[in-house]
């Protein structure tokens, strides 16, 4: 029996999102696909089994639609969804003062998206505060536009970012954990 380590796969998934990430932020919009696996062949240990294995997990990225690889052109472009996975998974703890507050008011019938938006917001820092109304401190937490727009639910979302609130004293309790860190 193949036992599948799930922690090895996301920390893969994570990795190779990042440098593509990274060297989209150097100032290209796309990269080349062939590039990227010829830097892959390169690095340390058998680079046929290593490549093997880079070029399996780019297609399971590509396949759950982290990625898109244009074979034509040859290049790789991060999407929105990956960007999304990125943010979820980063660690930034930067606070600037400010609280980024998201309500919404999503009908029954979209209830699947609904968890999903609570989920994916949840997982980058933001805490619920009321039945529909989340907060955050994080600088990260800007991005919750990305999920709004993958998910088709901009119509349904107020996104706020306020310097103060009538109830500051609560979030800062709310959020006195991870402020200390």
């Amino acid at each position: 029996m193949i036992k599948i380590d799930l922690e090895k796969i996301k920390n893969t998934t994570i990795t190779i999102l990042q440098t593509i990430s990274d060297i989209l932020e150097e100032g290209h919009e796309l990269f080349s696909y062939e590039a990227y696996k010829r830097s892959v062949y390169y690095q340390q240990g058998d680079p046929r089994r290593h490549t093997k294995w880079y070029y399996n997990n780019l297609k399971s990225i590509e396949h759950r639609g982290y990625i898109k690889i244009d074979r034509n052109y040859g290049s790789v472009e991060l999407t929105r969804k990956g960007r999304i996975k990125l943010i979820e998974n980063s660690s930034e703890k930067m606070v600037d003062g400010k609280w980024r507050m998201v309500s919404w008011d999503i009908p029954e019938s979209l209830k699947t998206k609904r968890r999903h938006l609570s989920r994916s917001i949840r997982r980058i820092g933001y805490k619920q505060v009321q039945k529909s109304l989340w907060a955050c401190p994080f600088v990260k937490a800007d991005e919750v536009d990305l999920i709004i727009e993958e998910l088709a639910l901009r119509k349904y979302v107020a996104c706020l970012r306020v310097d103060k609130t009538d109830i500051d004293d609560h979030l800062v309790q709310l959020f006195k954990a991870d402020l200390k860190k």
